[in-house]
């Protein structure tokens, strides 16, 4: 079975061609044609590994849930990055791994379009020391990478979609095990001024804590508690 993709803006430099044909086994799905961009174009698969991109089939908009769906012969497929309009970034770290707020401003405000802003709003979130009146003597988070990055790059896409005075988002989430007064999360949006930044930080970050696949387990004095949304705690079993 054979399919043609298409490859547009900076996707098509990144595979140096404007569009192919892909063959796939009979059964093949766009779960296929995805691994096999990325293995024969490593630079535009952390792309795909990290979920900043559309994808189009028979030019129709493709969801997380279709991507298992068989594909037919001769179908074309249309994968492009995510519209203009703002700059995001989105990263996993972990333990090791340093953020330096200081570079993140720098960096943003050297972006196109970043002469019009006057507002850099940044979120910084570190783990508490005491919950319910008893001491955390650690926080440890355990996540879907792969659902949770690109539901993160959506959520910003979404985000950005809806103001053209963001010119940028960004969302670093740690991962592992922390002891209290680490940081864990942070969120940085850049805009023209406060009424456009503060509003949308806001939206991120609520959004962060309730629709990605990260989970936090609580290791307190009382207990382990696997931490459900904002404020549900379930006594862990392990």
């Amino acid at each position: 079975m054979n399919v043609k993709v298409r490859y547009y803006a900076l996707f098509r430099e990144l595979a140096k061609r404007s569009d192919e044909i892909i063959s796939l086994n009979v059964n093949g799905s766009l779960n296929d044609v995805l691994t096999e961009i990325s293995r024969k174009y490593p630079k535009l698969g952390s792309y795909i590994d990290s979920g900043a991109y559309i994808v189009l089939r028979n030019s129709q908009p493709v969801s997380d849930s279709d991507l298992k769906v068989i594909l037919n012969d001769g179908d074309i497929i249309d994968i492009m990055p995510p519209p203009s309009g703002g700059s995001i970034e989105v990263r996993l770290l972990h333990e090791n791994d340093r953020v330096s707020l200081d570079d993140i401003v720098k960096d943003v405000k050297k972006l196109s379009g970043s002469e019009e802003c006057g507002a850099i709003a940044i979120y910084v979130g570190f783990v508490k020391g005491v919950v319910e009146g008893v001491k955390v003597h650690e926080l440890t988070y355990e996540v879907n990478e792969e659902f949770t990055l690109r539901t993160l790059n959506k959520i910003l896409q979404e985000v950005i979609a809806r103001n053209n005075r963001i010119i940028a988002a960004k969302i670093f989430h740690k991962v592992g095990s922390y002891k209290q007064g680490d940081d864990v999360l942070y969120v940085v949006v850049t805009g023209i001024g406060r009424r456009d930044v503060i509003p949308a930080l806001s939206e991120i970050i609520e959004r962060v804590k309730h629709e990605t696949g990260i989970w936090k387990l609580e290791k307190r004095y009382d207990g382990y508690y696997w931490v459900l949304g904002d404020g549900i705690r379930v006594r862990s079993e392990g």
